[in-house]
């Protein structure tokens, strides 16, 4: 636990909480985390047999659900009152106060996941993922293992939401409610 000692960062909390969905700092200075790269990557397991429509009803199947566990268990975001506010964004153990600051913070996570989704399609990894989307039994037949594909595109994904969200809520918003990542 980083709040306690004073050096929560972003760079400490965000692969913690993309390990297990979001980091939730405690009014106390406990995290709970909830995995964004773990568990989307398990119910991808599930999810991904399906396709199309189905596909899209069950991830909100899941988002309702994972709004409902959030808002109604105490222990993970204290009930559907709650207000946990976030702690100072820290760089090198400097805090970053000003909003020319935080924009920096949040340009630089803009400008790396830009660059990586530009750059991606110029790997094996980028070719695959779009041999998978065009068509899924057609990558098969040339040897692409689509259902691999689709969970690190699912896994990718949750993880550069996750991340994302720990910065929108360090530098934007400075508090954390249940309502504010509903559907």
């Amino acid at each position: 636990n980083t709040t306690n000692f004073g050096v929560w960062t972003i760079w400490a909390t965000a692969p913690t909480s993309n390990m297990l969905t979001f980091s939730v700092p405690k009014a106390v200075g406990a995290h709970f985390k909830v995995g964004s790269s773990l568990s989307p990557s398990v119910f991808a397991f599930a999810a991904l047999r399906v396709k199309g429509l189905y596909l899209a009803l069950s991830t909100l199947a899941l988002q309702f659900v994972m709004d409902w566990t959030i808002s109604h268990v105490p222990a993970i975001s204290g009930g559907t009152q709650a207000t946990l506010q976030a702690p100072d964004i820290r760089l090198l153990g400097w805090p970053v106060t000003s909003d020319a600051g935080l924009y920096y913070v949040a340009l630089v996570w803009c400008v790396l996941v830009t660059s990586f989704m530009l750059n991606l399609r110029r790997t094996a990894l980028g070719r695959a993922l779009v041999a998978v989307r065009e068509k899924d039994y057609a990558a098969a037949v040339i040897g692409v293992n689509s259902f691999y594909f689709k969970l690190v595109a699912f896994s990718t994904s949750s993880f550069i939401g996750g991340v994302t969200g720990v910065i929108l809520i360090g530098t934007f918003y400075h508090a954390v409610t249940p309502e504010q990542f509903s559907v």
